[in-house]
């Protein structure tokens, strides 16, 4: 018989951590392991149908769900708080139910409520650190790190979060391993080909170069910098059109911003897609000012498609950006560095081919998602052998 695996997140939308989950699919062993997905905010679904279509089952586990098996989201953020002790009760019911060997759990909330359940019942935990401690609300650290020796195992997605979890005093509770983000460089390259139509779609000019990036719009991305470099290269060049796939809580600032700084002739924002990598399939230059991440996953995906990247030099990015080799990085707030790097990227065409061909090239050898998957799947059979001696 199989061993059940559930995978356990806070929701399905459209971020990084949910991202790999489904980029995953292909790579998964079903023939050793029995998958199922839960998943904690119910208006957070997007990424539901594609799992069950791969014949995953999927369970919410948050709040009553509404007749098209939707569900509105709370009109304040402390109000998803109330939806926790309901969500425990029924992991509880369904690890009583389904009797998975272990528990897959992608950042801090469900990790909090993946070891609650997995004490009671003794299920090893295998927890995903997506981020730096340092940057959890100080709630979300107390109660992470009163639970933290709960789990079997801790997987760090960059050195630097492994370093964050070394410098919060957790590493001597848990053990914990290293084990990069990954990405589906065939399919995305694939989904990025297809981008006949684009530019008419998006009103971008045959000759016009693209700086782009694909981002949940919340203050940790620095979107306000994104603009004002922007601003600063618009100023300079006037054949560039820039384009923020995504969106998110700050969609209308981000909106308003556009508007203020008279940007609104040459920045396209066409919201969440679906197709965001037929769009990152547009852009010269992938650009990020954020202001800490762990590893992200668009920044993979736009190595693999040969984009050069400027970038803020957090996290665990630097350990997969080689500076001055696959893209250019500068300190967090910098927008006239980061402008200053554009434009020479932007204006050095062979400069930004050599980048893009080292980044496709580290990221296709060193950061495929099958990497990964084979890593986590070993150490599945690790924790349940240990559990079970």
């Amino acid at each position: 018989m199989r061993p059940k695996v559930l995978v356990l997140i806070k929701g399905l939308g459209l971020g990084g951590a949910e991202r790999l989950l489904v980029d995953s699919l292909p790579f998964l062993d079903r023939t050793q392991f029995d998958y199922h997905v839960g998943y904690l905010l119910p208006w957070k679904r997007f990424l539901v149908d594609e799992l069950e279509r791969a014949g995953i089952p999927v369970h919410c586990l948050g709040g009553a769900s509404c007749p098209n098996g939707a569900a509105p989201p709370p009109t304040r953020s402390w109000k998803a708080l109330t939806l926790l002790p309901q969500a425990l009760r029924r992991l509880v019911a369904l690890q009583r139910r389904e009797r998975f060997d272990v528990i897959q759990a992608d950042l801090p909330v469900a990790g909090i409520l993946a070891r609650l359940a997995g004490r009671w019942s003794a299920v090893p935990i295998v927890y995903t650190e997506h981020n730096v401690q340092e940057r959890y609300h100080s709630i979300t650290r107390w109660a992470n790190a009163a639970t933290y020796g709960w789990n079997r195992r801790v997987l760090a997605v960059s050195g630097e979060v492994a370093a964050s979890i070394e410098r919060s005093g957790l590493r001597e509770r848990t053990r914990v391993v290293t084990l990069p983000n990954g990405v589906p460089v065939e399919q995305i390259r694939a989904e990025a080909a297809l981008t006949h139509g684009l530019r008419a779609e998006l009103n971008i000019p045959e000759h016009h170069l693209v700086v782009g990036t694909v981002a949940v719009f919340r203050s940790q991305k620095r979107l306000d910098d994104w603009l004002q470099v922007a601003s600063r290269v618009a100023a300079r060049r006037a054949d560039v059109t820039f384009l923020m796939v995504g969106g998110g809580p700050l969609e209308s600032d981000v909106r308003r911003q556009i508007d203020g700084l008279g940007l609104a002739h040459c920045v396209r924002t066409p919201g969440f897609r679906p197709d965001g990598r037929r769009l990152m399939g547009l852009m010269d230059v992938y650009l990020m000012t954020s202001e800490f991440e762990g590893l992200p996953i668009a920044l993979l995906e736009a190595m693999t498609l040969g984009k050069p990247v400027v970038s803020t030099d957090v996290g665990g990015i630097p350990e997969v950006l080689q500076r001055g080799l696959t893209g250019l990085l500068t300190p967090v707030g910098a927008v006239a560095q980061l402008a200053d790097s554009v434009i020479q990227l932007l204006n050095d065409e062979a400069l930004r081919t050599r980048m893009g061909r080292m980044g496709a090239a580290r990221v296709e050898s060193e950061y495929h998602v099958r990497r990964r998957v084979e890593a986590i799947e070993h150490l599945y059979h690790q924790v349940i052998d240990e559990a079970a001696a």
